[in-house]
């Protein structure tokens, strides 16, 4: 499993400069291939281009007090230009349910000219989905705009060489909990997340201070946080050759542990969004998400919010999964796909990516942009080591992605037992896989 420290994350702009001139001969070899950008043609208005994401404020939901730093990055790259203009789209849902909108606007030949992609997705939007290679669209210029990039980021983002989007959100999954909850229970943080061991000691007198509502509860991507629980105790989801894995007895003995906190009604297996809901009105006292909430939650929240390290497992090291996206092209016209350019290129200039980390996301660039309080959890599991995240096989990967999602749901929730789970999980991969 390829894996990122803070070491290696801090690698220098030319270094990652240099491996794309050297290091990766097949990338290059296609840059020389394609011909140097094109202008924007002139005509009566500028360019529109729509960029699906998953951030924005989606239709008919309440605006906010503030706009999200995805809504920020936009406004400030339309004001600075005078060819393109750039309409974020955020349709509700998450990752999945975005690509499934992208496949149908695919097939309907009026695909967003840009869509957020997470990593886990990168082969299903190569195989099934026709993401265009930014070397055919910018030729020697990727090499010169991802010099601002960490090195070890931007092979998330390309296959066989070719790059297929621009690396955004880089991510690792945190414990947010309420101090105040935490102190009125007389229970320590550290003693708490020490280990899921001391979890499942500490957990029911949390419990107690919240009416014997449930403790905690993950973001709505469960898969995701499986699959660092499953690393900690020493298993994998799916191993070198992309076959899955996950009912090896490391794997099953992971996925018990949630099962057995939600046998004695300490993990809330309500939907994604009562989750968090939740744990914001203070109802229960931790969440298990993505660092990159770290900024929404602050403004949703008036308890103290502070954040955890994932709890390991007794005498195992931290074995934790990053996570993310990158922003991904799929216009089909030359014009589109020039003004999408653009608006990539801000991104991941100064003046946008400063904007951008507003969010929590751990920053992916060179760039020296001070960071969030909270986020010093994510930055000890970077220093540790964070595996890649699982990037699902083929064409149907979102389907694979999907079969597991569903029975960590079912087996978080004792609607099957994990060994089942687990073994009829493996079956159901690989007859799809074939």
């Amino acid at each position: 499993m390829n894996r990122t420290n803070r070491r290696k994350f801090a690698g220098s702009a030319a270094g990652i400069a240099a491996a794309m001139a050297a290091g990766m001969p097949s990338a290059r070899a296609a840059s020389e291939r394609f011909a140097a950008p094109a202008v924007i043609a002139r005509q009566d208005g500028p360019v529109e281009v729509v960029f699906s994401n998953i951030w924005g404020t989606p239709p008919g939901g309440d605006e906010p007090e503030n706009e999200h730093p995805v809504e920020l990055l936009i406004d400030a790259f339309n004001e600075q230009s005078t060819d393109v203009k750039v309409t974020g789209r955020n349709e509700g849902g998450g990752y999945y349910e975005g690509l499934q909108k992208l496949q149908a606007e695919l097939a309907a030949g009026n695909p967003p000219a840009l869509c957020i992609t997470p990593w886990n997705s990168i082969n299903w939007a190569d195989e099934g989905l026709g993401i265009v290679n930014l070397e055919e669209v910018a030729g020697d210029e990727v090499a010169e705009v991802f010099s601002v990039l960490r090195e070890q980021v931007v092979p998330l983002v390309q296959v066989d060489g070719l790059t297929k989007g621009v690396p955004f959100a880089f991510s690792t999954p945190v414990v947010y909990y309420n101090a105040d909850i935490l102190a009125e229970a007389g229970v320590d943080a550290e003693t708490l997340f020490s280990s899921w061991t001391g979890f499942a000691e500490e957990a029911p007198k949390v419990q107690e201070a919240i009416d014997g509502n449930p403790v905690f509860g993950f973001l709505g991507d469960m898969q995701w946080t499986a699959q660092s629980l499953i690393q900690n105790n020493g298993g994998f989801v799916m191993n070198d050759d992309l076959r899955p894995v996950m009912n090896s007895p490391e794997a099953i003995a992971a996925m018990e542990t949630i099962a057995a906190l939600d046998r004695e009604g300490l993990y809330d297996r309500s939907t994604a969004s009562e989750r968090r809901a939740s744990f914001t009105a203070g109802s229960t006292a931790c969440w298990i998400g993505s660092i990159a909430s770290l900024g929404g939650l602050r403004t949703n929240v008036t308890f103290d919010l502070q954040t955890s390290t994932f709890p390991p497992f007794l005498d195992k090291p931290r074995n934790m999964s990053s996570g993310g996206s990158f922003i991904g092209m799929y216009a089909r016209e030359e014009e589109q796909q020039q003004a999408a350019w653009e608006f990539l290129k801000f991104a991941l200039s100064e003046e946008g990516y400063a904007i951008w980390m507003q969010t929590g996301y751990l920053n992916a660039t060179t760039f020296d942009l001070p960071t969030l309080e909270g986020q010093e959890a994510a930055y000890t599991q970077l220093e540790e080591g964070l595996t890649r995240e699982t990037p699902w096989p083929g064409a149907r990967g979102g389907e694979l992605l999907q079969i597991w999602q569903d029975y960590v749901a079912r087996i978080w929730a004792n609607d099957i037992s994990a060994e089942d789970g687990c073994n009829e999980a493996v079956e159901e991969i690989n007859a799809v896989i074939g």
